[in-house]
């Protein structure tokens, strides 16, 4: 068998676009990261909400429970007796591995809310850029490592 110029222009663009292929998924993680920090962004819009929900009851008055089935309980209370309100608040779970956050209480408030992550986040451009009426005012900061991360709960936010 004869090796033809073609096919040797052939053999060398295959050789270039593996040379590229192969650093530019070293580089981003391929899809498998892409995948997973996906799930972080659904991960931090359900924290975010879980939050806000937090945020509602503690203005409405409602001790927090210590127990996700209590703290489920004392919302569909809240909810059915103030339907319009919190519009963009809702208790929610990791809808990833669908167990419910953790909640950290100091002196019976819940102060902060935590989550698994899959990965590090290395931008602070993500989705929640109005600080001051976002019940979770750190949760677009940079996260080094991926694992567990708790966030303050701001209070004061105005979350409706």
């Amino acid at each position: 068998m004869a090796f033809s110029r073609d096919m040797a222009m052939g053999t060398g663009l295959i050789v270039i676009v593996l040379a590229a292929i192969v650093p530019g998924l070293a580089v981003t993680g391929g899809p498998g990261e892409a995948r997973r920090q996906k799930e972080d962004q659904l991960r931090e819009t359900a924290l975010l909400s879980t939050a806000n929900a937090l945020v509602c009851l503690q203005e409405a008055g409602v001790d927090i429970p210590e127990t996700h089935e209590q703290l489920e309980a004392a919302w569909q209370t809240y909810r059915s007796s103030a339907p319009d309100k919190c519009f963009n608040g809702e208790l929610r779970v990791d809808p990833i591995t669908e167990a419910p956050f953790a909640l950290v209480q100091k002196e019976g408030q819940v102060t902060q809310i935590c989550a698994d992550f899959a990965t590090q986040r290395e931008q602070d451009d993500g989705l929640f850029s109005y600080q001051s009426t976002n019940a979770l005012p750190t949760l677009s900061d940079r996260r080094d490592k991926a694992g567990q991360h708790c966030f303050a709960i701001n209070y004061s936010a105005e979350v409706g």
